[in-house]
């Protein structure tokens, strides 16, 4: 039974299959637009200072 199991957990059709429509930096994308924001709220008040002289 053991062997059976063993057998069956390594067969290729349990192993989780990649998936390749995604690009490798998708998943780094809400970080990045997070960290755009982030750099954009603090940059705000300074750009207004700017602005207004």
């Amino acid at each position: 039974m053991a062997n059976r199991l063993a057998r069956i957990s390594s067969s290729p059709l349990a192993a989780p299959i990649p998936d390749r429509r995604h690009g490798e930096a998708e998943p780094m994308l809400p970080a990045l637009v997070r960290g755009v924001v982030f750099i954009a709220v603090l940059a705000a008040p300074f750009l207004a200072a700017l602005l207004t002289g």
